[in-house]
């Protein structure tokens, strides 16, 4: 099956959240500039995103290919390479569009469409497993017909369809004190201030992303970076054989 090649190469990769759409119950709703292509038939659309085990496998890339100085963002870079061979491993034409990249598509939003992660009223995807930690980071069209009925697919790591978030907003106070301070990947206590978002919801904290990878996230601080190649650089090398 197309879709579960498609899912499986990007897992293979950090990829590990995806959920199938049908474009034309997406499109139906949406304004132009966020309509997906759709091969000129009801094709079949596939969100992708990640929970943290992303960073190991990026990490892990970085200390086997090395870490390009020049690229603004590795990891954007790491991503679309990714997907792109997500893409070709499903054997049909595809057309990919990313959440880093213009046009901005609503991805949240599709990934609730698409049965992956409710949206939270901070904003946040709130994934069944996972909680917020997680992050949407593309969506794939294939060329490919989907079901005629009203279609949702989802999670490759859940067969439970998300609800809506029914907490008592926990993340709502913490996401007006981030607003009121803004972002700044530069200032810390104001990407920290972000976090506490994540933080403030019940769900999923045993999947809480670990320091660096949060630290990169938000700051894009190559020393997080280049301190978690070295420590993986180092785990290989002990297990090496003499």
């Amino acid at each position: 099956m197309p879709v579960a090649r498609l899912a499986a190469r990007a897992a293979a990769a950090g990829l590990d959240l995806t959920a199938p759409f049908a474009v034309d119950d997406w499109n139906a709703g949406a304004p132009a500039e966020h309509r997906l292509p759709d091969f000129g038939r009801r094709a079949l659309a596939v969100v992708i995103g990640n929970s943290r085990a992303l960073w190991d496998a990026f990490v892990a890339a970085l200390a086997r290919d090395g870490d390009d100085e020049a690229e603004p963002d590795p990891l954007d870079r790491y991503v679309e390479r990714e997907v792109a061979a997500a893409a070709a491993a499903s054997g049909v034409a595809a057309e990919l569009r990313f959440a880093h990249r213009p046009p901005y598509l609503p991805v949240q939003r599709m990934a609730a469409a698409a049965g992956l992660a409710a949206l939270a009223p901070s904003h946040l995807s709130v994934h069944p497993v996972h909680g917020p930690w997680i992050a949407v980071r593309a969506v794939v069209v294939l060329d490919l017909e989907a079901p005629p009925q009203e279609f949702r697919g989802v999670s490759m790591v859940s067969d439970t369809v998300p609800a809506g978030c029914d907490c008592p907003a926990r993340c709502l106070p913490a996401f007006q004190r981030a607003a009121a301070v803004g972002f700044d990947p530069g200032d810390e206590t104001r990407w920290r201030a972000w976090v506490d978002v994540r933080d403030a919801c019940p769900a999923g904290r045993a999947h809480r992303y670990a320091e660096e990878q949060i630290r990169y996230h938000y700051s894009r601080d190559r020393t997080a970076l280049a301190a978690a190649v070295a420590r993986w650089q180092g785990r290989c090398a002990e297990r090496s054989p003499p």
